[in-house]
């Protein structure tokens, strides 16, 4: 395959598989990639790369989006912790999607959720998030806890604020220690 002289930007492939791009510039890009095997090769990956980050998942998710994905088929397995609970969990293999119900949260007034994700061994944050979704009906923040996550640390602490109207604020903490069987 010979090296196209006028690539397209890496930039513009993202852009057009992310569905960034105007018509116009789609027309131009299909008619390239159409054109040109070394183009077509580059957008391939880029497409790959693009359709993993899709699959991927926010550890905050909403009730709705954990309902579409088990419409599409994905095993989800669901458990509430209360606040100030410290329980393991296993990953088993029949599951593609662990969701952790933290309940007992103060929602129905909240203004915003903010979220912060901790190893209790180390107290390292892993993850800072001024925002998430929240079911102010459950009164709970759901996480979603997916197989590529056995790379972070096991011992797992989710802090999460909930922002009142009058900017109070009340904190919750819930341990999950996670194992991921072979």
């Amino acid at each position: 395959m010979s090296r196209c002289a006028s690539p397209i930007p890496w930039a513009t492939l993202v852009d057009y598989w992310a569905g960034d791009l105007i018509a116009a510039q789609i027309d131009e890009v299909d008619d390239h990639l159409f054109a040109c095997g070394s183009c077509a090769s580059e957008a391939a990956r880029v497409a790959s790369v693009t359709e993993t980050m899709r699959e991927m998942l926010p550890p905050a998710v909403s009730r709705a989006r954990i309902e579409s994905l088990r419409a599409a088929g994905t095993r989800v397995r669901e458990s509430a912790f209360a606040p100030g609970e410290r329980r393991q969990v296993v990953f088993e293999a029949d599951v593609d999607l662990l969701v952790h119900r933290l309940a007992g949260l103060p929602l129905a007034d909240a203004q915003h959720v903010s979220l912060q994700i901790v190893s209790e061994s180390t107290g390292q944050r892993l993850v800072t998030m001024d925002t998430v979704p929240f079911e102010r009906e459950e009164g709970a923040v759901l996480i979603a806890c997916q197989r590529h996550f056995a790379s972070l640390p096991a011992d797992t602490r989710f802090e999460v604020a909930v922002h009142a109207p009058d900017r109070s604020v009340t904190t919750a903490a819930y341990t999950i220690v996670h194992q991921y069987p072979p």
